[in-house]
């Protein structure tokens, strides 16, 4: 228990000062500027004891300093804060102001912890919240918190709903686990949040102005997987369940995670038999409940519905529909609508051995019904209660649209006969969903803007207007230092740009330099298909066309013979760490014994070479017959990733490769060059869009080879296929851990470090710049959307 000295007898301290308060604390901004206003002081001069509780007396204390009120000494307030003790002049102080409230018996009980409820009563209190706006909020209560469910009937929803609001911001979520823990004790850390809300409160308007490196080329998600997309569509587009990235998850437009222990996710030890409407019998072995909030909205005003789960689910299986990835949507057996909110969705296993799909407790793909029916498909259609899928999958369990059908027909059938026109449809560049901020203009490689969306859950975004201008990182750079961008995001700043800005005490002053651990891993995708030359089917058993890549061996040298190392020192000042594997190092999924794969080693890369039959000619260039070793290398036009492979090229010389190179616009690059394999090897980054798990499933499948036969959907570029390494990936859905890590082990050291479809080069890095006075900015790891939680980013 603190004493009362933590508060009314310490000389204020600067918090920087604090040696158990680190710049990367949790807290840490909010305590420094606090004890730098002389309002919280330290438990001595060097600590400030952040994670210790308080107690209802010390709370009051702190509240009567925040307010510099005067202490009240002519009244008993409550029958147990009498008078000679040191905390009766502040509790009926803070209590005649209002800012705090004794119990129904009398008593103010001030050698209580204070409760975070408590805390979030006093910040809103505070802020002259009133009851009737209480009551409002009570009505639905929302906390965005891993542990909503456990305080859906609790005694301060309202309160509790509110403090976490946008416009209020006055409650913060525990950590780890992105909690509410309404009941538990608040500590120092969270009450010096509470209070920095209260003495500068969250501020609207004005203009923010966000730059990035690449442009998307569409804001339709269900076409596109783009890094640059995600980053925009954070402002415009909420997901059922919301996602960190300290890997917390909780129910954002849902109404909860589901799981086994609340009932809401059902796994069969034995498939349970269902039978659709036509007769078909297919085998259920899950089976999952969603529920979205009541009372959510598109950003058109119109209610968002179970239909438009339904809808989503049919957008993804249309016949042609060039979707990155089908999984687990495929293996959809029926959808059943419990109310307006809920749908009851079952699962059939597409492949038999390995049925279980953990990434389907993330719910279904949801699209607005309306506004393509308006829109594009000019006709509205009713959906029943129950909608059944017959999915046909060939013999390599791929999934075949063509053939598939749903229970009422028509349903597939209107989507499936619109295809082409959802896809090249306005909602490409102005999508209609739900977020803080909706899309108002977009100018092509300049610019877009947003406004805030009155109709979003949580209340429109807090700017009056949002742009996200797209800049190299040249002209980035120079915009940063003349203080142009509230934050420059996404590969704007290089690391050679890190360093400079990193040293210049001016820019210092007005931003803070964000270097965060990256998901994103540098790479070449190796084509083991002739371009020039693709199988319009490829699948295992089809053979690889590329005259020279289409070689293990061939792939395995131009991993020995590339120095990582050297392009980490040369070009990164050493400050990206060589990378040997997709999945993140020091996880649970890690394979570290594939490390010497990729090391350097040209003698082995000419060994390797000389043993794949080829010979060196006097030019010092490998050939096989007539055939020089000869590869051109895609890669994006920026800067790092031109001196990446004019480095490698050098590299490959020495060794008897002859590398040219041809640099590309992002949109070329991303949606045609790649998608069509019109490449021999590619330069670009892959990033987790999770960390809680590795995925990859899309990468390195053979169902997921982009082709003329299934519309050049997927994204397994290298066209890489191998029905023991499929066997393999299909086990990372099992929603047994052990044999789902084994299982990436197994893939990472058997085929992937064998065969080679990307030749890992390093972990990439990631440098944001925020302007000081931009709060609510919150990012420690480089997953998809930086922008993840803009709702609550405002300028101080």
């Amino acid at each position: 228990m603190l004493v009362a000295s933590s508060f009314v007898g310490f000389s204020p301290v600067n918090a920087a000062n604090f040696s158990d308060v680190p710049a990367s604390h949790q807290y840490h901004k909010y305590i420094t500027k606090l004890a730098d206003a002389g309002i919280v002081k330290g438990r001595s001069a060097t600590q400030y004891a952040p994670d210790a509780t308080l107690t209802r007396a010390e709370l009051a204390t702190l509240l009567v300093n925040l307010k510099k009120l005067p202490l009240e000494t002519s009244k008993q307030y409550f029958k147990d804060v009498p008078k000679g003790t040191w905390y009766y002049g502040y509790v009926n102080a803070a209590a005649k102001a209002g800012l705090v409230a004794g119990y129904g018996d009398g008593t103010y009980r001030p050698n209580n912890p204070v409760t975070r409820a408590e805390l979030a009563v006093v910040g809103l209190r505070g802020l002259g919240v009133t009851q009737a706006t209480i009551d409002q909020y009570a009505k639905n209560p929302i906390y965005l918190s891993s542990d909503e469910s456990k305080y859906t009937n609790y005694w301060a929803k309202g309160w509790l709903t509110a403090a976490i609001m946008p416009r209020y911001q006055v409650l913060s979520w525990r950590q780890p686990g992105r909690l509410i823990a309404a009941d538990k004790a608040a500590t120092r850390g969270e009450a010096a949040y509470t209070i920095y809300k209260m003495k500068w409160p969250v501020k609207k308007g004005g203009q923010l102005y966000i730059i990035q490196s690449e442009e998307p080329a569409t804001l339709f998600n269900a076409l596109d997987s783009m890094a640059a997309m995600n980053q925009i569509l954070a402002l415009v587009q909420d997901a059922e369940q919301g996602s960190d990235w300290r890997g917390n998850w909780w129910p954002q437009l849902g109404r909860w995670v589901p799981t086994t222990e609340n009932g809401k996710q059902v796994i069969y030890e034995k498939p349970q038999t269902i039978t659709l409407q036509d007769g078909t019998k297919v085998p259920i072995y899950m089976r999952y409940d969603f529920s979205l909030r009541p009372g959510l909205k598109w950003s058109d005003g119109q209610p968002i519905t179970a239909d438009d789960f339904i809808f989503g689910t049919l957008l993804y299986l249309a016949k042609d529909m060039p979707v990155p990835g089908l999984d687990p949507y495929d293996s959809v057996a029926r959808i059943e609508k419990l109310d307006n909110y809920t749908i009851r969705v079952y699962f059939t296993a597409v492949d038999k051995n390995n049925p279980y799909n953990v990434y389907a407790k993330y719910g279904l793909p949801l699209y607005p019904k309306h506004w393509f029916e308006k829109n594009v498909l000019k006709t509205t259609v009713t959906y029943p209660k129950t909608v059944d899928f017959v999915l046909k999958h060939d013999a390599k369990m791929q999934y075949q649209s063509d053939v598939s059908y749903t229970l009422p027909r028509n349903l597939k059938e209107v989507i499936d006969k619109n295809v082409e026109a959802i896809v090249n449809s306005s909602y490409n560049t102005k999508p209609m969903h739900t977020g803080p901020y909706k899309i108002t203009n977009w100018v092509q490689k300049g610019y877009m803007e947003f406004a805030p969306d009155p109709n979003y859950f949580l209340g429109p975004g807090l700017f009056d207007k949002v742009i996200i201008a797209f800049r190299s990182v040249e002209s980035g750079l120079a915009e940063l230092l003349r203080g142009q961008p509230d934050l420059a995001i996404m590969g704007v700043i290089n690391t050679q740009n890190a360093k400079t800005l990193a040293a210049n005490s001016s820019f210092l002053k007005q931003y803070k330099l964000n270097s965060v651990t990256s998901v994103f891993w540098q790479h070449f995708t190796v084509n083991f298909d002739d371009p020039k030359n693709l199988p319009k089917d490829p699948k295992p058993g089809v053979a690889y066309t590329h005259p020279f890549l289409s070689d293990n061996r061939v792939r395995q040298a131009l991993s020995y013979a590339m120095n990582r190392q050297d392009i980490s020192n040369r070009i990164y000042y050493g400050m990206r760490p060589l990378c040997y594997n997709f999945v993140l190092p020091g996880t649970p999924y890690d394979e570290p014994s594939v490390k010497n794969v990729f090391t350097y080693d040209p003698a082995k890369a000419n060994t390797l070479l000389q043993q794949a039959g080829f010979k060196k000619g006097s030019d010092g260039i490998y050939a096989k017959g007539n055939n020089k070793l000869s590869l051109l290398a895609n890669m994006g036009n920026s800067t790092d990733p031109i001196r990446v492979v004019q480095l490698v090229q050098q590299q490959y010389k020495q060794v008897g490769i002859n590398l040219n190179m041809q640099a590309l616009d992002a949109g070329p690059l991303f949606n045609t060059v790649l998608p069509h394999r019109q490449f021999e090897i590619a330069l670009f980054s892959w990033g987790q869009s999770s960390i809680l798990e590795p995925g990859g499933n899309t990468l390195y499948q053979s169902s997921y080879i982009p082709s003329e036969a299934n519309g050049y959907q997927g994204q397994n570029y290298s066209g890489f296929r191998n029905a023991q390494a499929d066997a393999l990936i299909a086990k990372w859905n099992s929603f047994n851990t052990s044999e789902r890590t084994k299982a990436y082990k197994d893939f990472t050291k058997n085929y992937w470090s064998v065969y080679m479809p990307e030749i890992p080069i390093l972990w990439t890095d990631q440098h944001d710049a925020v302007k000081q006075n931009i709060e609510g900015y919150d990012l420690g790891l480089d997953v998809a959307a930086h922008t993840w939680n803009i709702a609550w980013w405002y300028r101080e």
